[in-house]
């Protein structure tokens, strides 16, 4: 295993990369892990960038005192911390920030925030239901919305004749009297199912009151 530091450099702008790599192979491509690097080779492609590995060990101790030594934070540097931690075994080592308490906080808080959340919002439509119902309230009595009332009122010729051409298009088993028909005493319709007998005094039919 070689335990090595590196530095990568974008040739376009000067900027660079300074970090620490455990591989079987120093051929193996790799251009380092660091979000803002990974943005950057991204954006300007992968061949605007070279990889220079700067040191070999043969333990990671030695590797990780000399990636602290080299990384310097400046607005030429890609990283965004100092060097010398990181990696699986600087997290084995420092377990301590993922304790069975602290993951259990970490689920209760999320618990918590979703509860909090699912709450307010249920609070929020809630609260604009009834502010719609006092608005249409004030609305009614101010006259701006008005309720029709269609007491001893009747339907024109004309919309009369739009009501039975849409009818016309909805047969058999769409239409609402599939299966029936009316029939009228002259004073009062009753609705017959298709095969029952028209009492007497009554014809097919109704009227329109």
């Amino acid at each position: 295993m070689f335990y090595t530091v590196y530095k990568t450099t974008n040739l376009l702008n000067g900027k660079f990369y300074i970090g620490k790599h455990q591989t079987k192979h120093l051929d193996d491509g790799y251009m380092g892990s660091g979000k803002l690097l990974k943005r950057a080779i991204s954006k300007y492609g992968e061949e605007n960038f070279i990889k220079e590995i700067l040191h070999i060990f043969d333990n990671e101790e030695d590797m990780n005192a000399k990636e602290k030594e080299l990384v310097v934070l400046s607005e030429m540097s890609y990283n965004l911390c100092e060097g010398g931690k990181g990696g699986f075994s600087y997290i084995n080592k420092e377990k301590s920030f993922l304790t069975e308490d602290r993951l259990n906080s970490l689920k209760n808080g999320r618990k918590i925030l979703a509860d909090a959340l699912k709450a307010k919002t249920g609070k929020i439509y809630e609260d604009h239901v009834k502010r719609s119902g006092e608005r249409f309230k004030d609305l009614h009595a101010e006259g701006r919305i008005q309720q029709f009332d269609w007491t001893g009122k009747r339907h024109s010729e004309q919309t009369k004749n739009k009501m039975s051409e849409k009818a016309k298009l909805r047969v058999g088993s769409k239409s609402s009297q599939f299966g029936s028909f009316w029939v009228t005493d002259g004073s009062k319709n009753q609705k017959l199912k298709q095969g029952e007998e028209i009492p007497l005094g009554w014809k097919k039919g109704r009227i329109l009151s």
